[in-house]
């Protein structure tokens, strides 16, 4: 999954923070969040690129590869809202530091597992710190600066983000194709130790409120939910046969989802996910939009580099490489996006995102065994990001403007959920792809683009579900 994307998705949970007054410590506690930070953004940027060594070396089968993204991507997709309350109740600093600890614990334990199940579940500790270092973070971030600064704030802090997810596939292809895979995620361990220091040190103390509530239930209910439909997507398309373990965890999936929403509409709006929000044909239109987008997005940063390196047998670095060009452009066009919200409003440059997104994943279609970068691979990744550039930051304003403004921190912290949700069911849904060798993989890999593609193409038809709306100034200002 794109870093920088997320970045943007994510920002706007720092934008909706209370006004703050402005002290002089607030550049460290700056620092301090960004370094937090840039440990979630480093960790999905360098997984895709050792996903084919971490596979080979541990002879691990297409379904466990699956697991080894989607083990980090459950707990990111079901825990971030109620990792938020868990802050407000107990103290955004104590959980933020929490959330590094125990992301700390997962790095430690995939550098050393001597097999699959421990490997998955250090990925799974990854996925909880990563959920809890995230919105706590960026409450922190909005709390120390005030209105005037916030926006600057928060990009300053997705720049940093930026430059460590473009900077970590890169040492991370370079360690792969001199050592192991081991390295690239224990490197990272000095940099939690470093991130727990400053953020002791540099972070105020906050006051709790002891009175939030945290949604305990919802939070197990959407795990099990997401959960078993994951699993047994995962299962299906390994599997290729809807035996009786798959049909019972897929009923045990729909079940808890449906208990979520059952729970969600009797809780009102103290729920997780509270059903007023959901009233909006904007919001509906938005979080489809998310789900679709950033489901197409995901498989192709999962696959290109996998088929980089173990279809057309490119140096591991070159993978790490591959993505530069689409942290730069979306890092610097994104913000030239407001122009099109100031000008066209709220629908145009959501649709023009999602279909240049279409012909990105189309245009992959020509990577082949003897593919080289620069004529087969760049022309897709730019189309890629220029259609991310679009869309990202304009869908982050649509949020926070479709919505009271006491509700817009809840509503971004859903959607983020919605993206990671829709990241999970498309890594599910990859078993037919990363089971294959050969010429077979890139059949499989030529497929997955196509249904990419139509993904994209769904994501611009959810589009004219959102209400046409005035033409908004575009949020964040950096």
């Amino acid at each position: 999954m794109s870093s920088t994307s997320l970045t943007l998705a994510d920002r706007g949970l720092a934008l909706c923070e209370p006004k703050a007054a402005g002290t002089q410590d607030s550049t460290k506690v700056l620092a301090a969040s960004s370094l937090g930070g840039c440990l979630v953004f480093v960790n999905s940027a360098v997984v895709t690129v050792a996903l084919a060594a971490i596979g080979r070396d541990m002879r691990l089968s297409p379904l466990e590869l699956q697991w080894v993204m989607n083990a980090e991507l459950l707990p990111l997709a079901a825990l971030t809202l109620v990792a938020g309350a868990l802050g407000d109740r107990f103290g955004q600093k104590r959980i933020f530091l929490g959330g590094i600890a125990i992301y700390g614990l997962g790095v430690a334990a995939i550098g050393l597992a001597p097999s699959f199940t421990p490997l998955v579940v250090g990925r799974f500790l990854q996925g909880f710190g990563e959920a809890v270092i995230l919105p706590n973070g960026l409450s922190v971030l909005g709390q120390a600066f005030p209105a005037d600064e916030k926006a600057s704030a928060v990009g300053i802090w997705s720049a940093a983000a930026a430059v460590a997810s473009g900077v970590a596939p890169a040492i991370a292809g370079a360690i792969l194709d001199h050592g192991s895979w081991r390295t690239t995620f224990l490197m990272l361990l000095p940099v939690v130790v470093g991130a727990l220091a400053v953020g002791a040190a540099w972070i105020p103390k906050d006051t709790p409120t002891g009175q939030a509530r945290v949604d305990v239930g919802g939070a197990i209910l959407s795990t099990i939910g997401l959960g078993g439909l994951g699993a047994g997507l995962t299962s299906l398309t390994n599997d290729s046969s809807l035996n009786i373990g798959v049909v019972v965890t897929l009923i045990v999936g729909l079940g808890g989802l449906a208990g979520l929403i059952v729970s969600q509409r009797r809780s009102g709006d103290k729920a997780l996910l509270p059903p007023s929000l959901f009233v909006s044909r904007s919001v509906v239109g938005a979080n489809l939009f998310t789900a679709f987008l950033y489901g197409a997005f995901t498989v192709t940063l999962t696959l290109i580099p996998f088929v980089m390196i173990r279809g057309a047998h490119l140096p591991t670095l070159l993978a790490g490489l591959a993505f530069i060009p689409l942290q730069v452009l979306i890092t610097v066009i994104s913000p030239l996006a407001g122009m099109l919200c100031r000008r066209f409003g709220r629908r145009l440059p959501l649709f023009a995102g999602g279909a240049v997104a279409a012909l990105g994943c189309a245009t992959a279609l020509r990577i082949g065994p003897n593919a080289t970068y620069w004529t087969d691979i760049f022309p897709s990744i730019l189309l890629l990001a220029l259609g991310m550039s679009l869309a990202i930051a304009p869908l982050t304003t649509l949020v926070l403007t479709s919505v009271e403004p006491d509700r817009a921190g809840t509503a971004s912290g859903v959607n983020g959920a919605v993206s990671r949700a829709g990241s999970l069911f498309a890594i599910a849904l990859l078993g037919g792809v990363l089971q294959q060798g050969g010429p077979q993989l890139f059949q499989g890999f030529h497929m997955a683009m196509a249904v990419a593609a139509v993904a994209c193409v769904l994501a611009t038809l959810a589009v004219f579900i959102i209400e046409p709306g005035p033409h908004v100034d575009f949020i964040p200002r950096d």
